[in-house]
């Protein structure tokens, strides 16, 4: 008889939107009317400062904040590091030792030392095109992890990759390791990626200002393929980035106005996303 087919099932994937507002404070007409030294439109200064401030609490929501739902009016999205740790993103532990064994358990993919073999041991685990992946990863991390990649001292990143790169002597090995570890100029920030290659595609490694503190020995690594910026819009009406103007009360001499957003990340694949932890 004829074999059994298979057919593909639609599975359902909500993705909170959070909404995010920022009050710019009342300020009085007298004051808006005066023209100062310093910065001449003391309104135009508030205004900058709290514009920074809405963006800043939406990228550190993307970053790292936990979903969950309380009410229609009370909800909050998904960090991409929150959402990879617990919905089947992958978790991988590199030693600042770079001559650490690679290994497996319960909690982490791949355990390896932080070297261009350990990076290649990580993109051997979860940079497979069948699963989806594009073959090049976002990885933002800390200064010191990006210190890291670039000492050039016994035990280091690059002087354990560059001993044990294939060569016959320093000029081939250099010539050999030159195309696995770039600093590249970024086209739409003032920043610079250092990119680790290998034949399974790029990690590019950006120092993000958030990582700092109990998150200084971590990294995000997105599939930026997979991953979009959802503002809630249906109906005619998007309610990403907008401002209300002038909600003080109407017999009040002066101006407040809030900025607003309501959006959340959709992160699809979860498997091609993933966090690394630097012990």
């Amino acid at each position: 008889g004829a074999p059994e087919g298979f057919r593909d099932e639609l599975s359902s994937a909500e993705f909170y939107t959070q909404i995010f507002k920022t009050s710019v404070p009342l300020m009085s007409g007298s004051t808006m009317a005066t023209k100062y030294r310093g910065f001449s439109n003391e309104w135009k200064r508030i205004y900058t400062e709290h514009i920074k401030s809405h963006k800043m609490d939406l990228e550190n929501a993307f970053l790292f904040g936990y979903g969950n739902w309380n009410s229609a009016d009370l909800r909050t999205s998904w960090g991409v590091l929150p959402f990879i740790e617990n919905h089947g993103g992958k978790r991988y532990q590199l030693d600042y030792d770079t001559n650490a064994t690679a290994t497996s358990d319960a909690t982490y993919d791949v355990k390896a030392g932080f070297s261009y073999d350990g990076i290649v041991d990580v993109m051997d685990d979860f940079m497979s095109w069948e699963g989806g992946n594009s073959g090049q990863k976002l990885c933002l991390t800390s200064r010191k992890v990006i210190n890291a990649l670039h000492r050039v001292g016994d035990g280091n990143f690059l002087a354990n990759s560059f001993s044990n790169a294939a060569g016959d002597g320093a000029g081939r090995t250099a010539g050999l390791f030159e195309g696995k570890l770039q600093v590249k100029t970024s086209s739409f920030m003032p920043v610079d990626i250092t990119s680790i290659s290998t034949s399974w595609g790029s990690m590019n490694f950006v120092a993000h200002p958030l990582f700092r503190g109990d998150m200084v020995d971590k990294a995000v690594c997105v599939d930026l393929r997979n991953i979009s910026y959802r503002p809630l819009a249906g109906n005619g009406i998007s309610r990403d980035t907008f401002v209300e103007t002038n909600i003080q009360e109407n017999d009040t001499d002066g101006r407040k106005d809030q900025i607003i957003t309501e959006a959340g990340l959709e992160i699809m694949l979860p498997e091609t996303h993933a966090a690394i932890d630097f012990v």
